[in-house]
């Protein structure tokens, strides 16, 4: 049996032969080739800092130019709408880009109703959450993907005029849905989506819920119900590290079907100030009866083409 002893012995022998190798290897390399080492790490130090006072230089700039496009782009957009706009979404997206859509279209003119989302809690992890939902729906359908879709159908269909009422009191009072109501007055939630009504659709890549079990059922029927009337919006994610850029995963099933795609209009950069400005435009496009497809993605265009 090898001995704790001998471990010793062994570990030692190592640190003193690597003692011995750096004191030749100290003695083998001569002055000149140490200085010149020397030169070249103080040449790589002076080449980093340089690089890094170049990108602080670099991100001051666009953040200035980040500013410019924000302020400049409530200016551009001010006054091109007079329509009311709801909002609606799934949680777990990005509200950044959300909150920043809403400043855009309080300037261009619009009347904002507020914002609808849909919550965690059609997850229906519980049996209590189910018998709620079936109540409110009227169903006897236990299936949480099958009861996510009714949801998402039935209230788009309540936003329609002259259709069945709308399930949103209910839907929010069970917190199934979340109302923010916009600032000023306070907005009775049973009115919203009156005739003439546009509606925002945002979601992303990856929200709380499945975009084909809520986010796209809503669309599909207001759309089917209201050509003309709604825009869907997503936020993309630039490329970073190891991580792929992220841009209209949420969208490429709407642009995809070719009956839905002549009736909507879609933006795919809503981060970005230039998708803001797009969505405005697309709005008063849509009120125009004109729809299409912007943003950055292949085969959109950047912004719709601008009206006198």
């Amino acid at each position: 049996m090898i001995s704790f002893r001998f471990h010793i012995v062994s570990i030692t022998a190592v640190f003193l032969a690597l003692a011995i190798g750096i004191g030749i290897g100290a003695t083998v390399v001569d002055q000149a080739t140490v200085e010149t080492i020397e030169e070249q790490l103080n040449n790589v130090s002076e080449r980093a800092d340089a690089t890094r006072r170049e990108n602080d230089a670099l991100q001051a700039d666009l953040d200035q130019w980040r500013r410019f496009g924000t302020d400049g782009g409530l200016e551009l957009v001010r006054g091109r709408l007079d329509v009311p706009v709801v909002i609606v979404g799934v949680q777990g997206i990005d509200r950044e880009p959300v909150d920043a859509l809403r400043q855009s279209l309080t300037a261009a003119g619009a009347q904002v109703q507020g914002a609808v989302w849909f919550t965690s809690r059609l997850e229906l992890d519980s049996p209590g959450d189910v018998q709620a939902l079936q109540g409110i729906l009227g169903v006897t359908a236990s299936r949480p993907d099958i009861l996510r879709r009714t949801t998402a159908a039935r209230l788009a269909t309540g936003f329609v005029p002259e259709r069945e009422p709308t399930l949103l009191p209910a839907l929010r009072d069970a917190r199934f849905v979340d109302y923010e109501a916009p600032e000023g007055a306070p907005v009775d939630v049973a009115t919203i989506g009156a005739p003439g009504t546009f509606f925002v659709v945002v979601s992303a890549a990856v929200p709380d819920l499945p975009n084909d079990q809520v986010a796209l059922p809503f669309v599909t029927t207001l759309v089917n119900a209201l050509p003309n009337r709604v825009l869907a919006v997503e936020a993309g994610r630039a490329a970073s590290g190891d991580e792929p850029a992220v841009r209209a995963v949420f969208l490429a099933a709407l642009r995809g079907d070719t009956d839905l795609a002549p009736k909507l209009s879609t933006v795919d950069n809503l981060e970005d100030v230039r998708g803001r400005i797009a969505a405005v435009l697309a709005l008063d496009a849509l009120a125009d009866g004109k729809t299409g497809h912007y943003g950055v993605a292949e085969g959109t265009r950047a912004l719709p083409e601008l009206s006198p």
